[in-house]
């Protein structure tokens, strides 16, 4: 294991059009383990791709993206950085409502993007497969027993041969709960098959945002936001891959009042390396999409507002951070420093790749 002690201010003043703004999160540092050193019980920790902090036991439960575990995870942090990433458990989640007992999920049957907790200690997770390779939304008990699901809207489940629904592997990245556990937001990392293109290096792509209130028994869908999100920041390297989209969000109006979520976008160009940006966003004017089944023009449709917050990159002299970014996946609000701020986490996927690390990057949340 190795920790980065590095300490500094995101303080740049970055002008998007005529919009200046001054950023709020101050960079504490970062901790980053080699793939092949992180283990538990002698079985290495993979995939990390969701991260929830519980603040009444002070531990992070950790999801795993395509083997249906969930890691309790201890991570020692204060003003001068984090300081140990230790693996305290690790959970089989269920894949069966009716058999008794945990029945782990078979290969292929899951592939786990998000975890949030509720004021009740239930766990909602994300996958963007089943066994049909349809998106899912799932609560979970903390010993990982499956205790029900939420709704989809029909919009949302792939059928291919119409080019409808979430594209595969581009599905639900990103969930984020109200502290009083309201509202739970869900956003797909690029647009619906129907909706618009995938993100290319001269223009983002459109998402839905989806607002669903919890306050009932069955989860409610009461609106949908669209969501632009950048171009692709580099051409990649030789004609190959590159991606930008929703990789995971918060709510923030808490912390941030002059915002109602925190977006993170990755984008990644092979041959260059990561991109990572943060936006604080709101929601207020933005048009309820909710009934539209198709996007076919936004002439009419007024996007959730942005503002850029944060960059991490890859290319040279565009990082807000000293620090070189890895596969971005999750990110939660983690424990109180002793000056009663709280904290903002950010943790890699390794993707199962002995090349790439598992980073852990923190901040602080400055009002």
């Amino acid at each position: 294991m190795k920790q980065l002690a590095i300490y500094a201010t995101v303080l740049a003043i970055v002008a998007i059009g005529s919009l200046a703004w001054a950023s709020t999160l101050r960079f504490l540092g970062s901790y980053a383990i080699p793939s092949d050193e992180w283990n538990y019980e002698d079985a290495l920790v993979w995939g990390i791709s969701g991260l929830a902090h519980d603040a009444s036991r002070d531990v992070c439960y950790a999801v795993n993206d395509d083997q249906g575990i969930l890691y309790t995870l201890k991570i020692t942090i204060d003003e001068n950085g984090i300081h140990d990433v230790e693996v305290l458990g690790m959970t089989r989640l269920d894949s069966n409502q009716i058999t008794l007992g945990i029945q782990p999920y078979e290969e292929d049957n899951i592939d786990a993007e998000e975890v949030v907790l509720t004021p009740d200690d239930t766990l909602i997770i994300s996958s963007e497969l089943d066994h049909n390779g349809n998106p899912w939304i799932r609560t979970f008990a903390l010993d990982g027993t499956l205790l029900g699901q939420i709704p989809i809207p029909r919009k949302f489940i792939p059928i291919p041969s119409l080019t409808q629904g979430v594209r595969q592997d581009l599905a639900f990245e990103a969930l984020a709960l109200t502290p009083t556990g309201n509202t739970l937001y869900v956003a797909n990392e690029q647009a619906l098959g129907q909706d618009y293109p995938t993100a290319t290096v001269s223009r983002g792509t459109i998402v839905r945002i989806i607002a669903y209130n919890m306050n009932h028994d069955i989860a409610t869908v009461t609106a949908e936001y669209a969501y632009r999100t950048e171009p692709i920041f580099a051409v990649p390297v030789g004609g190959t891959f590159a991606e930008n989209g929703v990789s995971a969000m918060l709510s923030i109006k808490h912390l941030m009042p002059e915002y109602d979520l925190l977006v993170m976008e990755r984008a990644y160009a092979s041959g260059v390396g990561y991109d990572i940006k943060l936006f604080g966003v709101s929601l207020v004017g933005a048009t309820n999409i909710m009934n539209a089944e198709r996007l076919p023009c936004l002439c009419s449709t007024r996007i959730v507002k942005k503002t850029l917050l944060l960059r991490i990159s890859a290319e040279p002299g565009h990082s807000n951070i000293p620090i070189q970014p890895d596969n971005m996946e999750a990110m939660t609000i983690g424990p109180r420093l002793a000056n009663g701020h709280a904290t903002l986490i950010l943790t890699s996927d390794n993707d199962f790749n002995d090349s790439q690390r598992n980073l852990f990057l923190a901040f602080e949340v400055v009002p």
